[in-house]
């Protein structure tokens, strides 16, 4: 049973919902794939210990304080979900695999980062919580790049833009999470998942890493939005190390002509 399958299962045998016939599958897998028993021994230490947090009641100011995160959160969901089939311009690892299993496993992730800050808040008062909180935070922030990572690999575009979306909750991104941010904006066969990948990879452009990818992508790309997209970005940047390929693409006679006069204009306000 490849990986992938396995992984799904995770949260299912957390729930309760693991059939006996699953069960012995998973387990058999995890006795001979080193990658899927590290993730999972994580992953089920992380549920354990967000399930051993003290019951303390918690004072108005942050109760305040949780339920105004709680609801910008669904906030950022429903922002995802309707978002438009196409957009010129987009303001700005559990997203769904499988029918039922897809809302369990998304649910599942949800919990575990509303707890995770709420209980940041009640550990407060006790003399480890420090420590505490700490832990949980990083564990927290490993998991927004587990669920945009796994979005991002989604055959449907909905499931991706939703992963970009995510992507706006990680602040301390790995070389994992940029590269597969990265790829997306390179090859994904989808325009809007695109242009919503130049708008999220803005946010890590204090990265150089990230300006060399966002010049490197700009010659490669076919449609003229994402080309626009890029060249506002790389302007907004001030970005001088992309004056040698807006020249080429000014120069390039078979270029959508729009793009040949945006990069004209970038030309002027670099040089």
């Amino acid at each position: 049973m490849k990986c992938d399958r396995i992984q799904e299962l995770f949260a299912e045998e957390w729930a309760g919902m693991l059939a006996a016939g699953d069960k012995a599958r998973l387990e058999s897998h995890l006795s001979e794939c080193a990658s899927c028993r590290e993730e999972h021994g994580s992953l089920n230490r992380l549920w354990q210990r967000l399930g051993a947090l003290p019951s303390e009641e918690a004072g108005p100011s942050v109760r305040a304080r949780f339920y105004a995160m709680l609801e910008g959160y669904q906030q950022g969901l429903g922002r995802a979900r309707d978002l438009p089939p196409r957009r010129a311009n987009f303001g700005d690892r559990f997203g769904s695999w499988f029918g039922w299993r897809a809302a369990l496993q998304f649910g599942l992730a949800s919990l575990l980062l509303v707890a995770g800050f709420f209980s940041g808040y009640v550990l407060r008062s006790s003399r480890n919580g420090h420590e505490e909180l700490v832990s949980l935070r990083e564990e927290v922030h490993e998991m927004r790049q587990m669920v945009t990572i796994s979005l991002l690999k989604q055959q449907s575009a909905s499931e991706r833009l939703k992963g970009v979306s995510w992507s706006s909750q990680v602040s301390r991104p790995e070389p994992e999470f940029l590269s597969t941010l990265i790829h997306t904006l390179n090859f994904d066969p989808n325009v809007d998942v695109r242009l919503a990948s130049v708008d999220a990879l803005s946010r890590f452009a204090g990265e150089p890493a990230v300006r060399g990818e966002l010049i490197k992508s700009l010659p490669r790309q076919d449609s003229p939005m994402v080309q626009i997209s890029l060249i506002d970005l790389l302007v907004q940047l001030h970005e001088r190390q992309s004056i040698d390929v807006l020249k080429q693409l000014t120069n390039d006679a078979n270029q959508n002509e729009q793009v040949r006069q945006r990069a004209r204009w970038g030309l002027q306000k670099l040089s």
